[in-house]
């Protein structure tokens, strides 16, 4: 079965590469326009509030203490199937031997 999957892949990479030689060849006969002169720009204004208003801040506190519940979840969730699963490896190693 991988011997399969390796020989697809390495079909399927022959043929992209086959293709971007080609593409890259009509690329290289195709007519070139010249640049053009813009006029520079200057950039917009920024007139950024040094400090954040309450609202904002009231709310990236909220966002934060969300972000802690869950990581503090996902934690408990991991070592709870880490304890399972190696339950799970001894019983079956004892089942076995």
């Amino acid at each position: 079965m991988s011997r399969l999957l390796l020989a697809c892949v390495f079909a399927l990479m022959s043929v992209v590469g086959i293709a971007g030689v080609a593409s890259a060849q009509e690329a290289a006969n195709a007519p070139v326009a010249a640049a053009q002169q813009t006029t520079v720009n200057p950039g917009p204004a920024v007139n950024a509030p040094q400090e954040p208003s309450p609202e904002i801040r009231q709310e990236t506190k909220r966002k934060l203490w969300i972000g802690a519940i869950a990581l503090g979840l996902f934690v408990l969730v991991y070592y709870r199937n880490k304890r399972r699963w190696a339950a799970w490896r001894k019983a079956r190693a004892a089942k076995k031997g």
